[in-house]
C-alpha cells in the first residue's frame, strides 16, 4: 500500500491542463494536496519536498516547450523526491517539453518516476483534443498511476527516458492579435494580477515581448473584454492536425 504525500501543482491557464490532472489524481490519490501555479504569487512560495513525498506536477505545452512564465516551477524542492510529470498539449505534438521540465526538476532534487503526453483541447483551435481527456485516456491515466505505485511500493525510483532535447532552444508561441473591449472593460484588474507572464501593465497595457499567449487574461475578465483573434491559427491547426492522437505514457 502506497504511503507518500503527494502535493499537485499545476499551471492551467485555460483550465484543461487542470481537468487533465483531477483525471489522473482520481486514479492516483483524490486526497493530493493542489498547488495553483499559474498566477505569479503562487510561484513564490517556496515547495519543498522529502522522500516521504510524491510530486505530480501538470503543464499545458507551448510551441513544443514549457511555457516561458518567468520562474515557473523554480520554487519546488526536493530530495531524490519522486515525480510525475503531465505533459498537456492541443493534439499537434508535445516535442522536447516533457525532456526539458524533467531536466529542470533533476537539478531542483526530484527524480521523474513516470510521465504522460496527455491531450487537452487546444487553446486556439478548441476542436482539437475536445472532450479529451476522454474515457480512453482515463485508462491510460489509470496505468500510469498504477505502473508507478507499484514500482514506489517495491522502493524502485529511477528516472524513465523521455523523448526531446533537454534544453531546447527557445521558440515563442504564434503571436494572437487581441483587442479589449473598452465599453465593456471596467478597469477592475483583474488581468493585470493574473497574467502568468506579468505582461499586462496598471494601465491595462499589453507587452507583447513579455506575453506567452496563454489567454489567461481572456479566462479570468469578468467583463469579456479581452477578445483574441485566433482564426488564422486554428485554420491552420485544424488542417494538419485534426487527426486522433492517444496518450502517450513514459514508463
Amino acid at each position: 500500500m502506497m504511503d507518500f504525500h503527494t502535493t499537485a501543482v499545476f499551471f492551467s491557464p485555460t483550465g484543461g491542463t487542470r481537468r487533465a490532472l483531477e483525471c489522473f489524481l482520481n486514479q492516483w490519490d483524490p486526497q493530493a494536496v493542489r498547488v495553483d501555479a499559474t498566477c505569479p504569487p503562487a510561484r513564490l512560495e517556496p515547495v519543498s519536498l522529502g522522500v516521504g513525498d510524491v510530486l505530480v506536477l501538470a503543464f499545458p505545452v507551448y510551441a513544443g516547450r514549457v511555457p516561458a512564465a518567468p520562474g515557473l516551477f523554480e520554487n519546488l524542492h526536493g530530495e531524490n523526491t519522486p515525480c510525475i510529470l503531465l505533459a498537456c498539449y492541443g493534439n499537434r505534438h508535445y516535442d522536447d517539453a516533457l525532456a526539458q521540465l524533467a531536466f529542470q526538476l533533476e537539478g531542483q532534487g526530484f527524480v521523474c518516476a513516470g510521465a504522460a503526453a496527455c491531450i487537452t483541447p487546444h487553446t486556439f483551435a478548441p476542436d482539437l483534443g475536445a472532450g479529451r481527456p476522454d474515457a480512453l485516456d482515463t485508462e491510460a491515466l489509470a496505468r500510469l498511476a498504477e505502473t508507478v505505485r507499484g514500482r514506489l511500493n517495491a522502493g524502485q525510483v529511477h528516472s524513465v527516458q523521455l523523448p526531446g532535447e533537454k534544453t531546447p532552444a527557445p521558440k515563442p508561441a504564434k503571436p494572437v492579435p487581441k483587442t479589449r473591449d473598452e465599453n465593456k472593460c471596467n478597469r477592475c484588474g483583474a488581468c493585470v494580477r493574473a497574467c502568468p507572464a506579468q505582461a499586462i501593465g496598471p494601465d491595462l497595457h499589453v507587452d507583447e515581448c513579455k506575453c506567452i499567449h496563454c489567454m489567461h487574461c481572456v479566462a479570468v475578465c469578468p467583463a469579456g473584454a479581452i477578445q483574441c483573434d485566433t482564426s488564422a491559427l486554428e485554420a491552420y491547426l485544424t488542417e494538419h492536425f485534426s487527426s486522433r492522437r492517444e496518450v502517450e505514457l513514459f514508463l
